[in-house]
C-alpha cells in the first residue's frame, strides 16, 4: 500500500513540475526518488482518543482536519530538504525568522473547520503534533517543542513526546513556543507521510 502511495505522489509531483514532455529527465528523477526507506513510523489509534466517547469523537474529528491541512502543504506528502524545518503552525520563534520553514495555513479556527470540543475549538491537534514529535525523534531528527503537554495525558503516546499546541492571531512568545519544530538534519531529504488504516492514523518519515 504504501508503495502504491508512493508511486501515485511522485507520478503526480513529476507532472505538476511539468516535466512529462522531458522523458530522459524525469525518468531518471523517478527512478532516484524510488529510492527510499522508512526511517521511522509510529501511529495512534483514533477510536479512542478520550474516554468520553463524545470528546474522544470530537478529538478525532480535530486530528484528522489537521492531518488535511498538512496534507495539502505538499499535495499529500510534506519534503524536507536537508536544513529545513518544518513548523506546526506559522507563530514561528524568532530564531527561525528567514530560515525556510514549511508550515500549514490553519490557525485551528472553527472558520478553518475545526470543532469544538471541551469548549475549545481545534481541541486534540496536540495529539497529532505529539504523533509527529515522537516519530521525528525516533527518526533522529532535531526536534523541539518547547511546552510539553503535562496537563493531560494523550493515549498511546509516552508523555515525554507530549507536544501542547497553541495558535493566535496576533502571535506573540506563548504562540510561538506552543509550537512543534523539526528540522531535517541529515544529508538527505525526507518525506513525511500520513496514512489512515482503519481506526489507525500512521506518521511515517521515509528517507530519499
Amino acid at each position: 500500500m504504501l508503495n502504491q502511495i508512493i508511486s501515485a505522489l511522485l507520478v503526480a509531483s513529476l507532472i505538476l513540475r511539468g516535466e512529462a514532455n522531458a522523458t530522459v529527465s524525469a525518468q531518471k528523477e523517478k527512478k532516484d526518488l524510488f529510492k527510499w526507506e522508512t526511517i521511522a513510523s509510529k501511529s495512534i489509534d483514533l477510536s479512542y482518543r478520550y474516554p468520553e466517547p463524545a470528546i474522544s469523537n470530537g478529538f478525532k474529528e480535530n486530528i484528522l482536519i489537521a492531518t488535511d491541512y498538512l496534507n495539502k502543504v505538499g499535495s499529500g506528502v510534506i519534503i524536507l530538504n536537508p536544513g529545513e524545518v518544518f513548523s506546526f503552525h506559522k507563530n514561528i520563534l524568532p530564531e527561525y525568522e528567514g530560515q525556510k520553514i514549511i508550515t500549514q495555513e490553519s490557525g485551528f479556527m472553527v472558520n478553518d473547520g475545526y470543532k469544538v470540543v471541551a469548549g475549545l475549538g481545534g481541541n486534540g491537534v496536540c495529539h497529532l503534533a505529539s504523533l509527529m514529535n515522537w516519530t521525528a525523534q525516533e527518526a533522529g531528527l532535531e526536534v523541539r517543542a518547547e511546552v510539553d503537554h503535562d496537563f493531560a495525558a494523550i493515549p498511546g503516546i509516552d508523555s515525554k513526546y507530549g507536544t501542547s499546541i497553541k495558535f493566535v492571531p496576533s502571535g506573540g512568545l506563548n504562540s510561538q513556543k506552543q509550537n512543534l519544530y523539526i528540522r531535517n538534519n541529515k544529508d538527505y531529504s525526507v518525506w513525511f507521510l500520513f496514512e489512515l488504516e482503519g481506526e489507525n492514523l500512521k506518521f511515517s518519515i521515509l528517507k530519499f
